[in-house]
């Protein structure tokens, strides 16, 4: 990259404004894709900016930039820090299976961690471009518009609120601006601007800029004249023709008739919950299908009543968990919701309001009554059991034992007639090799995970008059949010005769410390949730989540053999060990400490700290660029010592006297294109005073081109050398 030399200073603050810039491109991107680890992708470009600004070579800049890619993107996918050798074969193996499916152009099945690669593959690019427009077009008016047109257009047409945004993109791009237009002023004029004055300059354009700013805040604004066009927009291009809820907030919503569609973030508060671990929220189930949505039909479903303090719930009542110590969730209703969300496992509910729960069992929901009328509670508190399945007993489950339920199942069957034909042959591949019900609803519920599908919430499809949402998904469009996930299991495990239902609630939130420094979950509108249940026989009803980048909470029991091999080996967990073989483990552990322990919590302690690992990080980043700067200063000290103990022959000579000219070079004596060793050592003599580069340099030539590599004082040349290139750091 050629261009006038910017003074390094100067070229620091240059490149901090351009990175806030970058920043406000890179907040939306990760906000509108539900990704996360925006700290990742600006500590990205921060080292790319600080690798220029440094000068350092090509062939590390490189492999430096390769190496933070691959570490980035295992982090995010794995959550360690360390490699271990199961999560690089599974990388190595993402990115591999990429390779037929670039060659054959389907795009949409790229994984995951590939499209992580190839985003900062563009990062790179753009802080390159970013870096010319700065180094050497000394103008950065096209990347301003291009940021404020953007910012604009998503705050317009999409989810993002670009109030902040907006003023700091002017302060930024306007100070950019000014700072490089005197630069480029300095170079027309053949002429260099000290660091201190740019400063100087600088002050008084941030005073005008960040003023008129906060004025235009302060001011009055008219109202918009015309609405917003986003839903219209949307509906047309979704063929709605203007009706139906496109552009709607993420939410609770009881009508599911019509799936479908993009929706805006909401993280307006909905509950928090006081629970000593994640739980799935549960609201209600839904049986039919009608090929564009879900709704509930009522097969002589009369409600039961409840009063605080009851026995109550499913789950809990179904034997197919052991009975463990009683948990309490706590919850406090933002939300004015005329029934409870409760976790799965659940037993009882304490409130302290005279309440009625009216329990629709087709349903699964709660409705709350006070006195006589539907009303909301604004707290109370649920009992409930976690709930361990047997592996051994999941297992064992086959499809002729549906035969022997005594339940009712044949609207857990339900499919439209014109479902297509081709979603139960794909249901019937998934599972044609799983003997049991379980296996069978596993590799359904992972189907989705291995073949190509996004997870997305802008630009989902709705299906037209003709289509099935489905098949459409399945099919055509590969990507949506949970609605398309869950309903498309449900659907698929219906195909093959294992009965399923579609259950709405919320997704387990985020945990947070309140006033009290108590652990609570906050659940958002955002946390609104789909997802499957379906029935194992002997067992009962059983939760799965289809939906990428979700987890399902369901613990499973280890309680036989298996294959490391098996494809559901990751999903288990151990036999619970009796006190006697945990207490042995904890005295054996304490004497054998292991490595492997240290990573782990290391890992765990980057994890929950990286802003401090961050900041130590650019210490580091600081400190090694100070060292790298100020080497021609302490290098020779270092060379001295280590030619010091080398034998003193020709060998060591040939390599004291390359250090010395590399040194000279970096002190400012630069040798120039062309010269002559003898001319450069009379220059350099000249700077330092005697004839001591030309005696190195005789010696040198003699046995270069004389072939004389023995007739020499190696002592008084050593003392020569140590002299001239200590003198290099003054």
């Amino acid at each position: 990259m050629t261009g006038t030399r910017i003074d390094r200073r100067l070229l620091l603050i240059l490149y901090i404004l351009a990175l806030i810039l970058l920043r406000e491109w890179l907040i939306p991107v990760i906000e509108l894709t539900n990704s996360d680890h925006l700290s990742l992708f600006l500590l990205f470009v921060a080292l790319s900016f600080f690798l220029a600004l440094i000068k350092v070579k090509w062939w590390i800049v490189l492999p430096t930039k390769l190496l933070f890619i691959v570490l980035a993107t295992h982090y995010v996918f794995f959550e360690k820090v360390l490699f271990t050798q199961e999560t690089l074969v599974r990388l190595s193996g993402s990115f591999l299976e990429n390779a037929p499916i670039i060659m054959n152009g389907d795009w949409e099945r790229i994984t995951n961690p590939f499209r992580t690669v190839l985003f900062f593959a563009l990062l790179w690019m753009t802080t390159y471009l970013i870096r010319h427009w700065i180094e050497v077009r000394k103008s950065i008016l096209l990347f301003y518009i291009m940021t404020i047109l953007f910012i604009a257009f998503i705050d317009t047409f999409g989810g993002y609120a670009a109030d902040g945004a907006i003023f700091r993109i002017m302060v930024t791009g306007l100070l950019l601006l000014g700072l490089l237009a005197i630069t480029r002023l300095a170079e027309r004029h053949n002429t260099s601007v000290p660091t201190g004055t740019f400063l100087a300059i600088s002050i008084p354009l941030l005073f005008a800029v960040v003023v008129s700013g906060a004025f235009a805040n302060i001011l009055p604004k008219q109202d918009p004249i015309w609405p917003d066009p986003f839903p219209y927009f949307e509906s047309l291009v979704q063929g709605r023709g203007g009706g139906g809820g496109g552009g709607a907030k993420s939410g609770y919503d009881m009508n599911d008739s019509t799936l479908g569609g993009s929706f805006v973030q909401d993280s307006t508060l909905v509950f928090e919950a006081k629970v000593d671990s994640q739980q799935y929220w549960k609201i209600e189930t839904k049986n039919t299908y009608t090929s564009k949505g879900w709704e509930q039909v009522s097969i002589d479903d009369v409600p039961i009543s409840f009063i605080p303090g009851m026995k109550m719930g499913e789950i809990a009542g179904q034997g197919n968990v052991e009975d463990t110590a009683q948990l309490l969730a706590d919850l406090k209703v933002s939300e004015e919701f005329p029934f409870i969300v409760y976790p799965y496992g659940m037993n009882k509910v304490y409130a302290t309001k005279d309440v009625v729960f009216q329990y629709s069992e087709g349903a699964g929901k709660y409705g709350t009554e006070i006195e006589g009328k539907e009303e909301a509670l604004d707290s109370y508190q649920v009992e409930f059991t976690e709930s361990d399945y047997s592996l051994k007993k999941l297992r064992a489950t086959r499809m002729e034992d549906f035969s022997g339920v005594a339940e009712d199942l044949t609207q857990y069957l339900q499919l439209p007639e014109q479902l297509p034909e081709r979603v139960k042959e794909l249901a019937k591949n998934i599972t044609e090799n799983q003997e049991s019900v379980y296996e069978k609803t596993k590799a359904i519920e992972r189907y989705f995970g291995r073949n190509g599908f996004v997870y997305t919430q802008q630009g989902v499809a709705i299906p037209k008059a003709g289509d099935d949402y489905v098949d459409q998904f399945l099919f055509d469009t590969k990507k949506g949010y949970c609605d398309n996930f869950s309903t498309s299991m449900v659907v698929m495990l219906r195909s093959i005769d294992i009965p399923a239902r579609w259950v709405k609630g919320f997704a387990p939130g985020e945990f947070v410390l309140n006033d009290a420094d108590e652990k609570v979950y906050q659940i958002t509108n955002n946390e609104a949730h789909s997802w499957v249940e379906a029935y194992m026989p002997g067992i009962g009803w059983m939760p799965y989540e289809p939906t990428i980048g979700f987890n399902s909470l369901t613990d499973i029991e280890y309680d036989i053999e298996l294959n490391l091999d098996d494809t559901l080996t990751p999903e288990v967990k151990k036999p619970e060990q009796s006190k006697k073989e945990q207490a042995e483990k904890t005295v054996k552990t304490g004497r054998n400490f292991k490595i492997s322990e240290i990573f782990i919590s290391v890992g765990t302690w980057i994890r929950n700290n990286m802003w401090i690992v961050g900041a130590i990080g650019l210490i580091v980043i600081f400190a090694g660029w100070r060292l790298f700067v100020g080497r021609v200063k302490w290098l020779p000290k270092v060379l001295v010592y280590t030619h010091r103990t080398n034998q003193d022959d020709w060998v060591t000579f040939t390599r004291r006297y390359t250090s010395l000219l590399k040194q000279l070079n970096r002190s400012g004596l630069k040798r120039a294109t062309g010269m002559t060793l003898s001319d450069y050592a009379t220059m350099v003599d000249n700077y330092f005073g005697g004839e001591r580069m030309k005696m190195l340099t005789t010696a040198y030539e003699k046995g270069l081109y004389g072939r004389n590599i023995t007739d020499h004082d190696w002592c008084e040349l050593k003392e020569i050398w140590e002299d001239l290139i200590n003198r290099t750091s003054g």
